[in-house]
């Protein structure tokens, strides 16, 4: 807009200074005198200054010319490289073309010469043979139809239009087809089924160049391969879907592993999340090929079950990782349920991948829960360790998750009765089935239902030990357990595990109130485990009746190992008196009496006391009938105790 304004800015100058210029006179007085000499000398200097005053006018357009220059190269240089970088990419991308189309020409001209070496030698020398001898014809109608097929196709394949070219092949295929019932002649049919053949071999070249491109997207290897089906390739077209989806895993499986920023719950989320999105990916592009029904539909399984083994063989790995952390079966459990409901959402597209999972992952997460449980026994010993073995009432809904408290103990009583070491057990044990309830989903009610029934047997067996009435008696691992020494410290401990008996009961049925009825090795195992707790519960009662029954009866009176006689009532000395207690009914009366009192203070639940007391007198007869002899009197001695009472 400054340069036009400018110009004219100049050639009205120039008019105006012509119109008043000297020069002007001069040249009117030119041509009323022009053959006076002294005006030729004075129009040649005017002429002069004209001239003179043009140069400085050019000049100055001159100047303004190269600064405008300048100002549009500075305005117009960041287009200027950006136009040079285009240009510099669009030659870099022409080499890549050319270095490709170089390469498609030699796997071309490769697959012609495998081909011809195909041929016998005794075909090629009878064509030789039949060209030498042969006439010249003019070309019949089908030679004719190859070339202009060849040429057509030629043309399509360099333009790389393969959807026009695949339609051309299509319909020659069902050409090929017709040709075969007419009375075309064989060589002219051999001819025309190589050509045809070689150009299905340069596109289905061209299409597997772009299905195995690292970079290719999911919606152009589909067309891809609907392409392949179209030519009748459908197996290739399988695999290099499966190839394509196999690579996208190792690819994302290897940036996950890679990534530093995951915590391990965001880790194995990702991880599952992404394997099982491909897995499902997959299946809708071999639905899209082939529909609900294929014959390749057992391959794709194979590789589904493939890929898995890959994402089990790194979860694994991530398990028994966390394992070793402090809370490592609660993660190793999430870890499970996350990768259980991602398996679940392929069932959706009929992929029931779960029970080989299950069968993958099982016996990894057997072996972590029992490294759990092992560690657990230890922590039990501990406890245990400082318990006095003294009863305490705890509230139930304390003590037992109120949403299991009814299924625990029933119409769930107020009070529950425990020891300290009990009430320890009880929370560990609530703690341990909770998180290991979820691996139900794994099928491993027998791991779990092993694993609790490990955990209580070790305590059964450190109640039996604190039971047997040894002063601090040495646990494995160098813990001393307290022993009961006391009777109603062992009755504490009889009562404590009772309690224990309906509280496991109730963990068991909450674990298996959804069991399969129909399951017939599963309720086997459940009510085998149901008979375990309640024969250790009945082992450990008898356990300490025959112990108690068993010292009261070791006490001795005197010298006797029988019980002791004592006559009252000295004043008829024609009548034997009533015969007191040995000494050892005396001391276990004396022992029954306190644990009654116990009983009326509320320390023992009265009816179950009750029913110990009974066991106890059943062992009592027991051991009576047992060891008769010991009890017998004969005469001699009714002789010596008469003798006895009369000298009193």
């Amino acid at each position: 807009m400054e340069k036009p304004s400018m110009s004219s800015r100049f050639r009205f100058r120039d008019h105006q200074n012509l119109e008043n210029s000297p020069l002007s006179n001069a040249s009117s007085e030119i041509s009323s005198a022009s053959c006076d000499p002294a005006d030729e000398t004075e129009l040649q200097s005017m002429a002069a200054k004209g001239i003179n005053h043009l140069c400085s006018e050019l000049l100055e357009l001159k100047a303004e010319s190269d600064e405008n220059f300048h100002r549009n190269i500075f305005h117009n240089y960041a287009a200027f490289i950006r136009v040079f970088e285009e240009v510099e990419g669009m030659k870099k991308e022409l080499t890549q073309l050319k270095s490709q189309v170089s390469f498609q020409r030699r796997l071309v001209k490769d697959l012609v010469n495998v081909y011809l070496k195909a041929l016998s030698k005794e075909s090629i020398e009878l064509v030789v043979q039949e060209s030498v001898t042969a006439e010249p014809s003019t070309p019949s109608e089908m030679e004719t139809h190859i070339s202009n097929v060849s040429e057509t196709l030629d043309i399509i394949l360099a333009e790389n239009r393969i959807n026009e070219a695949i339609t051309i092949l299509e319909l020659e295929r069902e050409n090929v087809q017709r040709l075969q019932y007419d009375g075309d002649s064989p060589d002219v049919l051999a001819r025309y089924e190589c050509a045809i053949s070689e150009r299905k071999a340069m596109v289905m070249l061209q299409l597997t160049l772009v299905a195995e491109n690292p970079r290719v997207s999911a919606a152009e290897l589909q067309k891809a391969l609907v392409q392949f089906c179209r030519l009748g390739d459908s197996h290739l077209a399988t695999q290099l879907l499966l190839k394509y989806y196999h690579s996208r895993i190792a690819t994302g499986i290897h940036r996950i592993e890679s990534s530093k920023s995951f915590s391990h719950g965001v880790y194995i989320r990702e991880l599952v999340k992404f394997v099982f999105s491909m897995i499902s990916q997959a299946a809708r592009s071999f639905v899209m090929l082939y529909g609900e029904t294929s014959p390749y539909a057992s391959e794709f399984i194979h590789w589904a079950c493939e890929e898995i083994e890959v994402f089990v063989s790194n979860f694994n790995k991530y398990v028994k990782h966390v394992s070793e952390l402090s809370g490592g079966l609660s993660t190793a459990v999430q870890a499970v349920q996350c990768t259980m409901s991602f398996c679940t959402l392929l069932e959706t597209q009929r992929l029931e991948l779960q029970p080989f999972l299950i069968k993958q992952i099982r016996p990894c997460m057997e072996e972590v829960l029992q490294i759990h449980i092992e560690h657990f026994k230890n922590v039990i010993t501990i406890f245990s360790a400082t318990d006095a073995w003294v009863l305490g009432r705890y509230l139930v809904s304390g003590i037992v998750n109120e949403a299991r408290s009814s299924m625990v103990f029933g119409q769930q009583p107020e009070y529950c009765l425990l020891t300290n070491s009990g009430r320890k057990f009880i929370t560990l044990f609530q703690a341990i089935t909770a998180e290991i309830t979820p691996l139900v989903s794994l099928q491993m009610e027998g791991s779990i239902l092993g694993g609790l029934m490990d955990l209580f047997e070790e305590y059964v067996v450190i109640l039996e030990r604190a039971i047997n009435s040894q002063t601090n008696v040495t646990e494995k691992g160098g813990s001393r357990i307290n022993s009961a020494e006391s009777l109603p410290q062992q009755i504490s401990i009889l009562a404590n595990l009772s309690t224990l008996e309906h509280f496991v009961f109730g963990t068991f049925r909450g674990i298996f109130r959804d069991i399969n009825q129909s399951d017939s090795f599963q309720q086997r195992e459940f009510n085998s485990c149901m008979l375990f707790i309640q024969e250790v519960n009945d082992r450990l009662r008898a356990h300490f009746c025959q112990q108690l029954i068993n010292q009261m009866m070791s006490i001795k009176a005197g010298s006797e190992h029988r019980p002791e006689a004592c006559i009252v009532n000295v004043g008829d000395h024609n009548r034997l008196c009533d015969v007191m207690p040995s000494a050892a009914f005396q001391v276990l009366f004396l022992e029954l009496r306190t644990v009654n009192k116990h009983a009326e203070e509320n320390v023992f639940e009265p009816d179950w006391l009750m029913e110990l007391l009974r066991e106890v007198v059943q062992t009592l007869f027991l051991w009576i009938s047992n060891n008769k002899e010991m009890w017998a009197l004969t005469e001699e001695d009714l002789t010596r105790q008469n003798s006895d009472v009369y000298d009193q």
